[in-house]
């Protein structure tokens, strides 16, 4: 009997820690959350955009052009994933990527994402894409692939309009606005925060004139839409000076959460102070005002094809450095992490499956991160482990 009793407890405890199949989607406090980018067309997707973010900046997406700083690793893809490039492997064989736009690799992402333990995303949708039809019937179809799988597999997710390039209101109006009358903030795997669906737009930097009244008013209509707001800002909103600055924490004291963008401001050896000397304070005023804080982590950063301006400029120290920062958010007592990004390629800060073995053979440079190709899916699903475990103790 008291064998029996000691395994029913065993069964009960593991039973309790297993992360939920389905993540609850009242409030992202407890959750690993990443940014999906869903920007990748491909000719013959029925896009008509052909090679969209894997092309150079002068168009030609071959072995001496291209805007992606890491492969995907395509060896799980079924054949109707599979893009064939212009570009090939070392051993000659044709080199494949995908496209977002094909439902079955979102759906594909989203079953990596249940299977590490990662609770969901923020789809980007870019006001410069959406100003056009062709961009915006995109970006809906990816949207309605990303609604789709995080339903399907309990993963929970929300939508980020980014304004970068195009702070035009009357653009976000006309989307959000159709966006709220649709009612998809209504179905149970989209993320809600403080009682009311969140919806995050991202961009309000005091050394972007434009972006101030633009949030100004962006917040002001996610609020009458009944709509909490997670406000993506500069690093230096905090501490920056003059009328600008002030304007832009103003707005962040209307908003229910605020990201700070952090990627690409320190290295490895650095990660710490930055913590310490930005981070917490940071954290600090958000808590003091009852805002809540979403800290950014991210896996390295490379930006050598598409701008020439460092390949690896951050490097990835075999998952060191992701790791790194994923304890200080946690030391930070932060009850959330947004990860940059699941599938951003073009800046080298994907950490889905990689090719550690990319195409060469041209003037193209690609991160070859050693095996095992989920290493960053590992890192993230542990990380989301213990956020879970930490934020659900009584």
């Amino acid at each position: 009997m008291k064998r029996l009793l000691f395994t029913l407890l065993l069964l009960g405890a593991s039973l309790q820690a297993r992360p939920p199949e389905t993540i609850p989607n009242d409030t992202p406090e407890g959750l690993l959350l990443c940014g999906y980018q869903g920007w990748f067309n491909t000719p013959g997707d029925g896009s008509g955009r052909g090679w969209r973010h894997y092309r150079g900046t002068d168009g030609r997406f071959d072995a001496d052009s291209a805007g992606i700083d890491c492969w995907p690793d395509m060896s799980e893809a079924s054949p109707q994933e599979r893009y064939e490039t212009p570009l090939r492997k070392p051993d000659g064989s044709p080199a494949f990527v995908f496209s977002s736009r094909n439902s079955a690799t979102v759906d594909r992402h989203f079953r990596w994402m249940r299977e590490y333990g990662i609770s969901g995303v923020f789809f980007q949708r870019f006001l410069q894409e959406i100003r056009t039809p062709g961009g915006r019937e995109n970006s809906d179809t990816v949207m309605a692939n990303v609604r789709s799988a995080a339903r399907k597999h309990g993963r929970v997710w929300a939508l980020m309009y980014d304004a970068s390039g195009c702070e035009e209101f009357a653009v976000f109006e006309r989307d959000f606005r159709r966006f709220a009358a649709e009612g998809t903030a209504g179905e149970p795997a989209y993320l809600r925060y403080r009682g009311r669906p969140l919806v995050a737009v991202w961009g309000l930097f005091a050394n972007r004139p434009g972006s101030i009244p633009f949030f100004e008013k962006a917040v002001a209509l996610a609020h009458e839409l009944g709509y909490s707001v997670m406000a993506g800002a500069d690093s230096h909103w905090r501490t920056a000076k003059g009328e600008a600055a002030g304007r832009v924490r103003a707005v962040l004291e209307q908003v229910e959460l605020v990201s700070p963008w952090m990627v690409g401001r320190f290295s490895g050896t650095e990660a710490e102070r930055y913590y310490r000397e930005t981070v917490r304070p940071d954290a600090e005023w958000c808590r003091s005002r009852g805002i809540g804080f979403l800290p950014v982590v991210f896996p390295g950063f490379s930006w050598g094809n598409l701008k020439g301006k460092g390949f690896d400029l951050i490097p990835r120290e075999n998952g060191a450095f992701f790791r790194r920062q994923l304890e200080l958010a946690e030391k930070c007592g932060a009850g959330m992490i947004y990860v940059a990004m699941f599938d951003e390629m073009d800046e080298g800060t994907a950490i889905f499956k990689l090719d550690s073995v990319p195409p060469s053979g041209g003037r193209n440079r690609f991160l070859a991160p050693p095996p095992p190709s989920d290493l960053y899916l590992r890192l993230a699903g542990e990380a989301a482990e213990r956020l879970r475990r930490r934020t659900a103790a009584p």
